[in-house]
């Protein structure tokens, strides 16, 4: 019999509590799926020309060391969440972006901490998400707010039924059920065929999951769909290069925004 090889989440990790968030938050879902932690530490010193030996005559010393304390220091988090997990690590030259997206090829899914910062560099480090979902060989998480909630999985509406399958497989195996987000002012009648859609996906994917309801957001943009995504534990969107109808290209034009606004990880699907 063939051995299916366990799910490896790779998390790209740097010195801040956005990525230790995130290590925490791949750990659990390593635990909750069976799987490894690769732990991914991108080195630019060495484009820009600054050695990461030790400084001559101190012993740990440099960014070298630096970085491999690092991924220990993360490695220790890790195991406050799952003692029993499998974690690995690693160092490799290159820009954060370009690191991950090669990392990406051997991993199940790739994980990022969603920085804390102002509304402008929010605005650059949602694009640089944007840019690893767009190029990534798998799908992206981005760790924001709580992430100790045990609510449902929040669909955002997509004419993909591999979005809504992998949203029902992941209910699976966190134990929890699956709402539906559509684009405000998404009329009752196509709300409710939007949700029918969902459970017979879901239905066809696990028998183990709930689908609960259809949520509309109250007003346009992002803000809508992150008050609509309150409550839940993980929000599951298509990638942003991916169309679809009218109410799907509203939700993806909003996705960009919605990962500098929301307070829940958020899981883009390759």
């Amino acid at each position: 019999m063939e051995t299916i090889p366990a799910p490896r989440i790779t998390v790209g990790v740097h010195d801040s509590s956005e990525s230790d968030l995130a290590v925490r938050w791949g750990a659990q879902h390593a635990h909750a799926v069976g799987g490894t932690l690769h732990l991914v530490h991108a080195m630019v010193w060495a484009e820009l020309g600054v050695s990461t030996e030790p400084v001559p005559g101190i012993t740990d010393s440099g960014v070298g060391y630096a970085a491999q304390q690092l991924l220990a220091d993360s490695t220790a988090i890790a195991h406050e969440i799952a003692p029993d997990l499998e974690v690995t690590s690693e160092t490799v030259d290159g820009n954060a972006t370009a690191v991950l997206v090669g990392a990406s090829r051997a991993a199940d899914v790739i994980v990022v901490g969603g920085r804390g910062l102002g509304r402008v560099m929010r605005m650059v480090m949602g694009s640089k998400s944007l840019a690893l979902a767009a190029r990534a060989y798998c799908p992206v998480v981005v760790v924001r707010g709580d992430i100790a909630i045990d609510g449902p999985i929040g669909l955002v509406h997509s004419e993909n039924d591999a979005v809504i399958a992998r949203a029902a497989t992941l209910a699976a195996a966190y134990g929890v059920g699956v709402n539906v987000i559509v684009a405000a002012e998404t009329p009752p009648e196509r709300a409710e065929q939007i949700l029918d859609h969902v459970a017979s996906v879901v239905a066809q994917t696990s028998d183990r999951v709930d689908v609960g309801e259809v949520l509309v957001p109250k007003a346009k943009g992002p803000r809508g769909l992150v008050d609509a995504s309150e409550g839940t534990s993980l929000i599951v969107a298509p990638a942003p290069q991916e169309t679809g109808g009218p109410e799907h290209a509203g939700v993806s034009q909003d996705l960009a925004a919605i990962l500098r606004f929301t307070n829940t990880p958020i899981w883009i699907e390759r």
